[in-house]
């Protein structure tokens, strides 16, 4: 179970090189909007010495317009996994993923679900995996149709995406590359839902900040992943936690 964000203590506050984090749920308001409170702290904690990036469900339009917007100096990854770059406007690394095993598993659902599969908005934008919804299906009947893909839920949409590619799995493939040698016990990890436990898994230091918006049982699973966890939700709850890092380093 995670422990409160004021556990954090002047050691590891220091330690803290890179700071990783999601951005709908974590740094957005219940409406999904960016909260200046959560972007003003992102600055902050860059001033002090502390990379950020972000690692989202977002396609690479969307991700990279933010990160450029807010000036983050750290890595960006995307689509859950799928993509990533070690820098907004720099080159999309190649990480060998194929969008193939989604779409084969998505053609899946929809004849088995007829009219009960909408892909996403976003979903033209998507190069790894796929948003989609579900009308009147649940995830857990999803998922035991899948033969090629894995299903996440972020409690925004649906997505599919090859088996193996997480979040967490490609922040550590491309760690060794983002600069100054940056150890995974360097690294603070912030997410609000299910799709963040590989970050909690694979990080040994990580933040839960608090979404109402995440289904109970999924917020349980999130709880019982992150180390610690912010008191207040969304961007605010980002915030509360930067600035007690932030008084804490020395």
């Amino acid at each position: 179970m995670s422990k409160s964000y004021l556990s954090i203590d002047s050691d590891l506050a220091d330690g803290i090189r890179l700071l990783m984090t999601d951005i709908d749920g974590t740094i957005t308001d219940a409406a999904g909007n960016v909260e200046a409170i959560a972007a003003g702290a992102i600055r902050a904690l860059m001033q002090v010495g502390i990379k950020v990036g972000f690692v989202t469900g977002r396609t690479l339009p969307r991700l990279e317009a933010l990160a450029i917007d807010i000036g983050i100096d750290g890595p960006i990854i995307g689509e859950n996994g799928g993509i990533a770059k070690l820098r907004a406007g720099g080159e999309l690394l190649d990480l060998g993923y194929s969008r193939e095993p989604a779409l084969r598993d998505l053609e899946r659902l929809q004849k088995l679900y007829p009219g009960a599969i909408e892909r996403t908005w976003d979903d033209a934008d998507r190069l790894i995996d796929v948003g989609f919804k579900a009308q009147g299906v649940a995830a857990s009947e999803l998922r035991k149709h899948l033969q090629e893909s894995e299903l996440l839920d972020s409690g925004y949409m649906l997505h599919l995406s090859q088996r193996g590619i997480s979040k967490g799995g490609t922040l550590k493939r491309i760690l060794g590359r983002v600069g100054g040698r940056i150890m995974p016990e360097q690294v603070l990890v912030v997410g609000d839902s299910p799709t963040d436990i590989s970050l909690f898994a694979m990080f040994p230091h990580s933040v839960l900040v608090r979404n109402s918006k995440v289904p109970e049982s999924g917020r349980r699973e999130v709880e019982a992943a992150a180390e610690y966890a912010s008191e207040l939700e969304f961007g605010a709850g980002f915030a509360q936690v930067a600035e007690h890092i932030m008084r804490l380093r020395k």
